[in-house]
């Protein structure tokens, strides 16, 4: 689906253009497209008017974008910039739990933990390799213990 959409898709000019309603035709089969079309049409409309058409660089300027958490902006500044983030999502959010490296109730403060705990300089490789580790050997469903290799160590080594 967004293969089709982004061959379209070029800049938020080309959003403009599609409208709405083309905008809904192009994502109807996906979740909610009736309100991602219009984040994506109004947030397109803010790059244009407010940021000349450019991405801002500043998670409270993207979280202040319809359609735009702190999730999406901190995956965004992870991919597209040098400023240091550490996104957490739900894999790394079970991960943290169940290592009992943090008691978070939600990915916020989750990730608080992770920036205390985790060196600046591997929050990128860590990020990435958490989340692999998380869906080959920690899944939210049918978790066998015996088989997540870090959570053993951590019990074999009365760190759990």
């Amino acid at each position: 689906m967004t293969k089709h959409f982004f061959k379209k898709i070029k800049n938020p000019q080309d959003i403009i253009q599609l409208t709405i309603n083309g905008i809904k035709n192009s994502i109807k089969n996906i979740g909610l497209y009736n309100k991602k079309s219009s984040n994506i049409y109004n947030l397109s409309n803010i790059l244009i008017n407010k940021y000349h058409g450019i991405i801002p660089n500043n998670i409270l300027e993207l979280e202040s974008l319809p359609g735009i958490g702190h999730k999406s902006a901190s995956v965004f500044l992870f991919h597209r910039s040098k400023i240091p983030v550490f996104p957490v999502d739900t894999h790394i959010h079970r991960m943290m739990f169940r290592w009992k490296l943090s008691n978070g109730k939600n990915v916020k403060q989750t990730e608080q933990d992770a920036k205390r705990i985790f060196s600046k300089k591997k929050w990128k490789k860590l990020h990435l390799q958490i989340i692999f580790y998380g869906k080959k050997y920690s899944p939210s469903r049918k978790w066998n213990p015996k088989k997540d290799i870090i959570y053993q160590k951590l019990v074999h080594n009365h760190l759990l």
